[in-house]
């Protein structure tokens, strides 16, 4: 009776102790950092101030258990000089071992006058991390790209998300 009582109490223990393991990847340390590429990018400002970056991005789990996408954020780079940061919050459902294609668009406010014309290529750099929720725990999976885009208008100094 008693070592039934006892496996009893160690198999709930084990139970309690999984159920906070969500979403960790044996083997594999580091799993979410492959977990997010960048398919593409699309950054554009203009004069009256106002500017858009779409990125699309595949989003993969690593994780054999589901997960929801619960926000992506971004830090947002011109020849070096950071423009822009933000975040959105979103809801989108994630099987366990799956992918799924993930397309965000930031509309952004650009401090007026602080900008110049600036027609030609421009490196852009795009850091940030889509958040992987797992019942009660979360998991990061961060992205970086850098890329040569043709921009006609850049900002000057750091600009926001749009309200």
């Amino acid at each position: 009776m008693r070592s039934r009582r006892a496996v009893l109490g160690l198999g709930l223990a084990g139970i309690s102790c999984l159920s906070g393991c969500l979403g960790v990847v044996p083997f594999r340390p580091r799993a979410y950092d492959e977990a997010v590429r960048v398919e593409a990018m699309d950054v554009a400002f203009t004069r009256d101030g106002s500017g858009a970056l779409t990125l699309k991005l595949q989003v993969g789990n690593p994780s054999s258990d589901a997960a929801t996408l619960t926000r992506v954020d971004f830090d947002l780079r011109v020849d070096g000089r950071r423009v822009a940061t933000g975040e959105q919050v979103m809801g989108v459902p994630l099987d366990g071992k799956g992918e799924v294609p993930l397309e965000v668009y930031f509309p952004l406010a650009v401090a007026r006058g602080g900008g110049r014309p600036e027609p030609g290529s421009h490196v852009v750099r795009v850091e940030g991390g889509v958040v992987l929720r797992f019942g009660g725990s979360e998991r990061r999976a961060p992205f970086r790209d850098t890329r040569s885009l043709d921009l006609a208008w850049v900002p000057g100094g750091e600009s926001s998300p749009a309200q």
